[in-house]
């Protein structure tokens, strides 16, 4: 049991005493670091609880089979997820290491995407997934081609690293229909689905990022945590323990995920990813294979920042905090103004996915940065009021500029742009 679950003992070992004991809660919370080994836990708790036979990793019962590569009726995902990089390092396994076990991992990091869609989820919201739909058609119609079983030792099957890089340019585009967190119509559905009989032995919900649902997700969430049906477990996972709803938290058993040490890492990148890389934390390896690394969007943000308040009349010793006055210092330092940082931007990330699509999301990923930025700028007691008042200003119209951008489509260049002109600066 939980072979996969590596370098987490105190966590399997209570997981295993618990399912061998029937001691299983209904709610299990699956709190620690990012990259942890928390979604591996919850998958193979779900396996687990689906086996009709030994319960081993290849165990051959018909349940298992169909759990190890994610497409158990009884299994249902829901949460925001580092879809595009665990893709691309799966594409990164296919050609260092071909063979079942690479086949294997590249059909799971695909399904994780693909289950973010399952009908359950979006009934009576169809609608919200009408440019999604040709998209699933075709990766569906991409994965009918993948059979990870025809795979052996050092070498695929023809066409399959093709048939596979395909998949991933499908799923980079998929990965922009899925919301940051389940919006409570989701969470609804998921209690109509938890309620109806399993197809097998019990049903399990995994949630991850739990702590991002907004407040009526929380509270759907917590009516059927209150009231859970027998057959089915709920598993919510998140790196961020205090930010989970206090009534949520009292329903649910917490189960503790460590952070690694660096021989901890080691091990899972060449036992999992296959490789011999060195990386200070699996957060940063899978990071690292962003086509926009958060560190460039932040840099990014930072500068736009500071050249805001540098044209804005805000200099470093007018009543900015320690931080905001070290953002405009090196804006005034550059003479960067906002639109040439924009400019830099549009350049890294070839507008904005226009020119390559690795890059389709970049444009959330630098007003997330953003936003973090001007949140860490609220946050400085040192600032004075009138700095505030414009951060405030600054950070709400950043947020509209986001729904706008995912609701309806508005041009990401010519949004950031409009807020360049909106925030004060002339173009």
């Amino acid at each position: 049991m939980y072979d996969n679950l590596l370098a987490q003992t105190d966590v399997k070992n209570s997981l295993i005493g618990d399912l061998r004991n029937d001691r299983l809660p209904p709610s299990l919370l699956f709190s620690g670091p990012p990259a942890s080994g928390k979604l591996t836990a919850a998958l193979e708790t779900a396996r687990l609880l689906s086996c009709e036979d030994s319960g081993d990793w290849d165990c051959p019962c018909p349940a298992c089979a169909r759990h190890r590569i994610l497409v158990h009726g009884d299994l249902l995902l829901l949460g925001q997820r580092t879809f595009p990089e665990e893709l691309t390092i799966a594409l990164e396994m296919l050609e260092r290491s071909p063979g079942r076990a690479s086949a294997h991992f590249f059909l799971r990091a695909v399904n994780k995407l693909l289950r973010r869609f399952d009908r359950s989820l979006w009934e009576g919201e169809e609608g919200r997934l009408a440019k999604a739909a040709p998209l699933l058609r075709e990766a569906e119609e991409t994965l009918s081609y993948l059979d990870p079983g025809a795979a052996r030792e050092g070498a695929l099957p023809k066409g399959f690293a093709e048939s596979a890089a395909q998949a991933a340019k499908t799923c980079a585009k998929l990965e922009t229909f899925v919301p940051d967190a389940p919006p409570v119509f989701m969470v609804r559905n998921m209690e109509l689905w938890a309620r109806t009989a399993p197809s097998g032995r019990r049903k399990t919900v995994v949630v991850e990022n739990a702590d991002r649902m907004l407040d009526s997700a929380r509270n759907a969430m917590l009516k059927i945590l209150e009231e859970p049906p027998h057959n089915v477990r709920f598993i919510l996972l998140t790196s961020r323990r205090a930010a989970v709803m206090a009534t949520i938290l009292s329903r649910s058993r917490t189960y503790p995920f460590a952070a690694r040490d660096a021989s901890a890492v080691a091990t899972v990148l060449r036992r999992v990813f296959r490789t011999d890389e060195h990386a200070d934390s699996l957060e940063n390896y899978i990071e690292s294979r962003k086509p926009f690394p958060p560190a460039r969007a932040k840099a990014l943000a930072e500068a736009f920042t500071g050249a805001l308040f540098v044209s804005s009349q805000l200099a470093a010793d007018s009543g900015l905090g320690s931080y905001a006055a070290s953002l405009a210092t090196e804006a005034a330092k550059s003479g960067d103004r906002p639109t040439a940082v924009l400019d830099e931007l549009a350049s890294a990330t070839g507008d904005f996915g226009a020119k390559d699509e690795r890059l389709s999301g970049s444009f959330m990923q630098f007003i997330k940065a953003l936003l973090d930025v001007l949140g860490n700028v609220l946050r400085d007691p040192e600032s004075d009021t009138r700095a505030l008042i414009l951060t405030d200003r600054w950070s709400r119209l950043a947020r509209d500029a986001a729904v706008q951008y995912g609701s309806f489509n508005r041009n990401p260049d010519l949004l950031l742009r409009v807020l360049a002109t909106t925030f004060g600066d002339s173009i």
